[in-house]
C-alpha cells in the first residue's frame, strides 16, 4: 500500500466531509428527536418544553451522530487518495 502525502487539498476534504454531513445530519436528527420530544412533553405536562432541556437533550443527540459520520469519512474513497488504518511497521510506540 503505498502512502501518499498528506496535502492541504486532502486535509480540507476530509474536514469538509467531516463538517458537513456532521452538522447536517446532527441538525436533521436533533430537530427531529426534539420535535418527537416536544410533542410527547406537551402532551404530558400540558406545558411546552423548557428550550434549555431540548437544546440540551438535541446537543447530547447530535453528538451521539459524530461517530456514524467519522466511519463514513474513513470509508469513503476520495479521489485521489483513501484513509487507511494500518499496524504500524515496528513495534515501537508512534508517540516515541
Amino acid at each position: 500500500m503505498e502512502e501518499v502525502e498528506l496535502t492541504v487539498t486532502r486535509l480540507l476534504a476530509v474536514v469538509w466531509l467531516i463538517l458537513w454531513r456532521g452538522i447536517v445530519g446532527a441538525t436533521v436528527i436533533g430537530f427531529l428527536f426534539g420535535f418527537v420530544l416536544g410533542i410527547v412533553w406537551f402532551a404530558a405536562m400540558r406545558a411546552a418544553l423548557p428550550p434549555a432541556l431540548g437544546l440540551g437533550i438535541g446537543a447530547v443527540i447530535g453528538l451521539g451522530w459524530y461517530p456514524f459520520v467519522i466511519r463514513m469519512a474513513l470509508k469513503k474513497k476520495y479521489k485521489s487518495f483513501r484513509i487507511a488504518l494500518v499496524t504500524p511497521e515496528s513495534s515501537a510506540s508512534a508517540f516515541g
